[in-house]
């Protein structure tokens, strides 16, 4: 095979239709495990699926390398952020500062009128501190329950595989999901239910 994938790759004329004959010979009985996609773009319809799943009952986290203005204007593009959504930005260091500041999001959250759709979005250096202290770990795990959306930014490969172990602790009835786009997304994808 490997000899007639290197003829058809060198052909002058019909190059793609012959590496994609050849290749077709090859690509039988196989089981797919997994997929990698080499843009770093939103896929056709991503939006469109993200809404169906939240529609489903499906609560939808995302946990992103990237900085805090990029991840939300990725939301918005994803469907997952819109203009009428409330977001509490948990951007904090210290412990005391996130006592006050989940404290406070918790009291919106709890205060806020019936159907109107809210989102938290955190940065990674607060959720070192998250992690570390049971307290607030809890007050960050009872308002995240209380929203439609999770966005997690700046965000290490071995935080988001953290913060999926986390949810699977802290809601052992429930199963996750994890999608990732490459390597950076391997450990979290381990961690969860499905990847």
């Amino acid at each position: 095979w490997l000899k007639e994938s290197n003829a058809a790759k060198l052909s002058i004329n019909n190059r793609e239709e012959k590496v994609a004959a050849v290749d077709e010979k090859i690509e039988i009985d196989l089981e797919l495990i997994g997929s990698t996609a080499i843009e770093d773009r939103l896929q056709d319809e991503v939006a469109d699926t993200i809404q169906f799943m939240k529609k489903t009952g499906i609560k939808v986290w995302v946990l992103t390398g990237d900085k805090i203005e990029t991840a939300i204007n990725i939301g918005v593009s994803a469907g997952l952020l819109d203009s009428n959504m409330t977001q509490h930005l948990v951007d904090e260091e210290t412990i005391p500062e996130l006592y006050s500041s989940l404290t406070l999001v918790n009291k919106k959250i709890k205060e806020s009128e019936k159907g109107i759709k809210q989102a938290i979005i955190v940065a990674g250096h607060s959720l070192v501190s998250i992690e570390s202290d049971e307290n607030i770990r809890e007050l960050f795990l009872k308002a995240s329950d209380q929203v439609d959306v999770v966005l997690a930014c700046r965000v290490s490969p071995k935080q988001k595989a953290d913060i999926v172990g986390m949810i699977r602790e802290r809601f052992p009835q429930k199963i996750t999901l994890s999608i990732g786009d490459g390597a950076n997304d391997v450990s979290m994808i381990l961690r969860a239910h499905v990847g």
